[in-house]
């Protein structure tokens, strides 16, 4: 059973980055014009457990579907939408339980170190987006 989990969760995040990674394309009218309304209750409970459906197809296949694949694929990923973001919740409320695990093997002074080094990393990379270094902004470059 953890193997055939363990298959799903990575098929599911290997899926989501694939889908991420997918040329953005004009969106169908939403799915809400077409269903019976709903109570506000009822949507908003519906908004906060299942992120909104945003359709995309995968990478370059913007150039090679026509209209009526196009809806077919949006129709395949409309239906396994609320499965894979609940997949994707699952996951990660298991390795945030997994990283607190983790986290509670390291004595006091441990912990202490890591969030030190988080610390500098996090600082680093805020330099590094910054595009500077303190060097080089006192310093002016020579020809």
């Amino acid at each position: 059973m953890g193997i055939f989990f363990s298959a799903i969760v990575g098929g599911t995040v290997l899926w989501a980055i694939w889908e991420a990674r997918a040329e953005p394309v004009a969106q169908p009218a939403p799915a809400a014009a077409t269903q019976p309304s709903q109570s506000s209750s009822q949507s908003a409970a519906a908004t906060q457990e299942t992120p909104v459906f945003r359709p995309r197809l995968p990478a370059y296949y913007a150039r090679v579907v026509d209209e009526q694949q196009r809806k077919k694929i949006y129709e395949i990923q409309r239906k396994y939408h609320a499965q894979i973001a609940d997949l994707q919740r699952q996951l990660e409320k298991l390795v945030a339980q997994r990283d607190a695990e983790i986290e509670a093997v390291l004595s006091p002074q441990q912990k202490a170190e890591i969030e030190k080094l988080r610390q500098e990393a996090a600082a680093r990379r805020a330099q590094s987006k910054e595009g500077t270094t303190s060097s080089e902004q006192s310093e002016p470059k020579q020809p």
